[in-house]
């Protein structure tokens, strides 16, 4: 008589203490914008980018974002602005006259090395698109076109771009940054991004706490400011207006 039964399938079959195998969670590619919601709200980023069981609506701020990027990169290139964007020339031209590198698709593996943007066979551990990145020698500027106000500067996401940077380009030894805030016509002070060993570090504790939350399937809501535009309506510190009653 065998002891083994193919008509059951691998996930149902027990071990013979019967106790059913334990699954790894299926890796996340991580984004900063992942990582930036995770530390909003931990319930909001399992929502949209595990269970992705919040349908994707864009607002008119995101496709005014996604218009601007667009025609900066046709900017950096060599083509005109379009007229309503005409008067962020002087800045457009004093990044393009210097031949940037125009949203880059740069990712990493687990371990920092540089890796396939759209690896399908061993998914990347993190991965971005950069804006710009001028590079001088062992030097690296690098850009990031904001379209919002510059109330909550978060040098986190530039410190994430100097990461991937780097990666792919070993050699550097000095990285800085900064937002060009469009809707207030200048760019942001500069941030140093050198240490990018302490930001692979933030990165993989953050990557480790998702994944103790996957295996417990514990999502905290945590009531933030951008509960009045966040769509999980089933959550009791939702106050977005658009919420059914």
């Amino acid at each position: 008589m065998t002891d083994t039964f193919p008509d059951i399938p691998a996930y149902l079959r027990r071990t013979k203490d019967n106790k059913m195998p334990e699954f790894a969670p299926k890796p996340l590619t991580l984004t900063f914008t992942i990582l930036n919601t995770y530390d909003i709200c931990p319930h909001q980023m399992y929502r949209r980018y595990i269970k992705k069981d919040l349908p994707f609506v864009e607002t008119p701020e995101m496709k005014w974002g996604n218009d601007t990027h667009t025609a900066m990169e046709h900017r950096m290139g060599g083509k005109p602005l379009p007229v309503n964007m005409q008067h962020w020339e002087p800045i457009a031209a004093a990044i393009a006259e210097r031949k940037p590198r125009t949203e880059q698709q740069l990712a990493i593996d687990a371990s920092g090395k540089p890796t396939d943007y759209w690896n399908k066979v061993t998914p990347p551990f993190f991965r971005g698109k950069n804006d710009i990145t001028l590079l001088n020698g062992t030097k690296a500027l690098l850009f990031d076109w904001k379209t919002g106000g510059s109330k909550y500067e978060n040098s986190f996401e530039l410190e994430t771009n100097a990461m991937l940077v780097h990666a792919h380009n070993p050699h550097l030894t000095e990285i800085s940054g900064s937002f060009v805030w469009l809707k207030e016509n200048r760019v942001g002070q500069a941030h140093t991004l050198s240490d990018t060993r302490s930001t692979f570090a933030t990165v993989c504790n953050k990557a480790e706490e998702i994944r103790d939350r996957q295996a417990t399937n514990d999502w905290e809501k945590r009531k933030n400011p951008l509960c009045g535009w966040c769509n999980c309506f089933d959550c009791e510190f939702n106050t977005n207006p658009k919420k059914p009653t």
